[in-house]
């Protein structure tokens, strides 16, 4: 409260984001832009929030305590109100033709419980060329591993894609079962 008459809204924009944004152990998905974009879209907001706090302090100043809690009171009452009102028309209403809450059966796909991976089994194909440009690939990859550099690049490459080594096998073992 400042002078005793209304209500300061305080935000503290430095706590919120160092609690938002502080150092945490990085999983392989994490990746530097998604927390930038998140870090900006919560610097967005604190302004938002900042302006409508200094809107609502100039506009409410001249209130006194006494009439601001009335206000609040009668805010709470109208809004409670008005959801117990659509809630219960809702649930009473006479002219079942057009319902407010329609309750439906739920629609299960025919095919939920299948991943469809069945079916790509028996298209799965891989050639020869492919297995050749696979297995360079992955030469190419091992050479990365040799210098400080190539270390580096190896592993932002398989930040960037985590599921990488997994095709590359499953392409090997496709390979492989084809020739059998």
């Amino acid at each position: 409260m400042s002078d005793g008459r209304h209500w300061k809204i305080e935000t503290l924009k430095l706590k919120i984001v160092e609690m938002l944004f502080r150092k945490r152990n990085r999983k392989a998905d994490d990746h530097p832009l998604k927390d930038k974009a998140a870090r900006g879209i919560a610097k967005f907001l604190l302004r938002i929030q900042t302006k409508f706090s200094e809107f609502m302090n100039v506009n409410t100043k001249n209130i006194p305590v006494k009439g601001l809690k009335i206000f609040l009171i009668a805010f709470c009452l109208f809004g409670g109100g008005f959801s117990i009102y659509l809630i219960a028309e809702a649930i009473f209403k006479k002219d079942k033709q057009q319902p407010s809450i329609k309750i439906d059966k739920v629609n299960v796909p025919k095919y939920y419980d299948q991943s469809g991976s069945e079916k790509l089994q028996t298209e799965q194909y891989v050639d020869e060329e492919t297995f050749r440009g696979i297995q360079s690939f992955e030469r190419y990859m091992d050479s990365l591993k040799e210098t400080k550099s190539g270390r580096k690049l190896h592993d932002s490459i398989l930040i960037i894609r985590p599921g990488l080594r997994d095709s590359i096998r499953m392409l090997k073992e496709i390979y492989n079962s084809q020739i059998k």
